[in-house]
């Protein structure tokens, strides 16, 4: 979205009012843009080939922090304090990560904060989570920053 050094602003107050854009992401493809609008809803934008972007639609019924891909354009949205829900890029939810809750008393916080794909495979999702660090393993890869829009 950003060409020769400039920013763009591509949306703001008037388009959305009183929600407040926090996690953002692309397709692999970068043909779509994901934003969370407040914690109540997650757009979808389609990227226009002029880099500008057009057609926002309402893609889950929740907002969130943090959001990653996978290869096959899966979304991974840090959603219901301890849960990471995994959505198909047609919007249907495919499942539910939910982080470990302790049974001691008193219980420690667990909110899902951040994430990240890793390992030489891209298979490890990293996951964040108030004072915790987790991983899972993965059947599918994820994509990292610097591959998204090399495909």
């Amino acid at each position: 979205m950003v060409k020769e050094g400039k920013v763009t602003l591509l949306g703001g107050d008037k388009d959305h009012p009183g929600e407040f854009p926090n996690g953002i992401t692309l397709s692999p493809d970068e043909k779509h843009l994901y934003v969370t609008a407040g914690f109540r809803k997650t757009l979808r934008y389609n990227v226009l080939p002029d880099d500008t972007i057009a057609n926002p639609a309402p893609f889950l019924d929740a907002g969130n922090d943090r959001m990653k891909t996978d290869r096959n354009g899966n979304l991974y949205s840090t959603v219901q304090g301890n849960e990471i829900w995994i959505t198909s890029p047609e919007g249907k939810h495919l499942g539910t990560l939910q982080l470990p809750q302790s049974t001691r008393e008193p219980r420690p916080r667990i909110v899902a904060t951040n994430m990240a794909f890793g390992d030489p495979d891209n298979k490890t999702l990293y996951i964040t989570a108030c004072t915790h660090l987790f991983r899972i393993k993965l059947k599918v890869a994820g994509m990292r920053p610097a591959e998204v829009g090399s495909n």
